[in-house]
């Protein structure tokens, strides 16, 4: 008898090993790959609340190297990004398979002047204003915002720095302004005594576009190749990025804390920079007439930017 309940126990047990690793197994793996930005926060919170831990294995890594990014696309090493609209434009017009699912990003950039305040383009000429890329999405906006306003760009001493280090001089004194997105904002603005948010990239923005001040700055990615075979949960996890998007709005200390605790920016930092940044989840389909403006102003100034052509329909999926 005790070796019959022997074999049956063994027996269970096997049963049991062979069902755990059969789900392990019929898990989709799912690795998204984004920037310390507050983009990458939804991931989180779908992953920490366990959503769809059924159905995929989904696995985060943080970086800033968006062309490591697109590399790791191209090999199906991962297969979702957090990008540059425009980046993600210029890699699906260079023939790699890669769709905008969403843009979240709509305004997170500030205008700030070290010792005084200023209202209009036309007080910078002759100041030192600092970018973070020549060539790069703000450097286009900027000289977009300056044509319209009626100025020449020439008459502004336009210099480029990472972030990091344009933070420095302009700390010190050394830059008579700089553009930065929040939470860089926040944090320059609580170091340096002097500084002033003299213009709102975003208010700017509305002037020349019938008061809309939503600039498509950074979205969802898939690659093609990871849509084409898994539509059906691509659909889903844009749902729950989507209730992710909405999570951080409506609980800005948790979501700071979750920042806190992945992205390593203080959670005080955070909760104070949500307040400057237009995060909304908006689908490729509901969002392609203002990517497409952005796209077509953009030729007119930086066309290399999004290799000199509109990206076509199957971009917005």
């Amino acid at each position: 008898m005790r070796s019959i309940y022997k074999k049956i126990l063994i027996i269970s047990l096997l049963i049991i090993f062979l069902l755990i690793t059969f789900s392990s197994w019929a898990k989709i793996p799912l690795n998204v790959y984004s920037p310390g930005i507050v983009s990458s926060l939804p991931f989180f919170w779908i992953k920490e609340k366990g959503f769809m831990n059924e159905k995929m294995d989904l696995k985060i890594e943080i970086s800033t190297d968006h062309q490591r990014a697109l590399s790791l696309i191209t090999q199906d090493e991962i297969q979702m990004i957090i990008t540059g609209v425009n980046v993600g434009a210029l890699a699906f017009n260079k023939g790699i398979g890669i769709n905008l699912l969403n843009v979240n990003v709509w305004g997170v950039d500030y205008l700030l002047t070290y010792g005084f305040k200023v209202e209009h383009w036309e007080n910078f000429k002759a100041k030192t204003l600092c970018l973070p890329l020549k060539g790069g999405p703000l450097d286009f906006v900027v000289r977009f915002l300056v044509q319209k306003a009626g100025v020449d760009i020439n008459k502004i001493n336009l210099v480029y720095m990472p972030p990091s280090q344009g933070v420095k001089y302009f700390q010190a004194g050394k830059l008579d302004a700089i553009v930065l997105p929040e939470p860089l904002v926040t944090i320059a603005l609580k170091k340096t005594p002097s500084a002033f948010v003299s213009l709102d990239i975003q208010k700017e923005w509305a002037k020349s576009h019938q008061g809309d001040p939503k600039i498509p700055f950074v979205g969802l990615f898939s690659s093609s190749s990871f849509l084409q075979e898994h539509p059906v949960l691509v659909e889903e996890f844009k749902y729950f990025y989507l209730q992710g998007v909405k999570w951080v709005n409506q609980n800005t200390k948790e979501a700071a804390e979750l920042a806190q605790k992945h992205l390593k920016i203080p959670s005080s930092i955070f909760e104070e920079a949500l307040e400057g940044i237009d995060f909304e989840c908006i689908s490729s389909d509901q969002s392609q007439e203002r990517v497409q403006e952005y796209f077509n102003e953009m030729l007119e100034i930086y066309p290399e930017l999004i290799d000199g052509r509109l990206p076509d329909e199957k971009f917005y999926r």
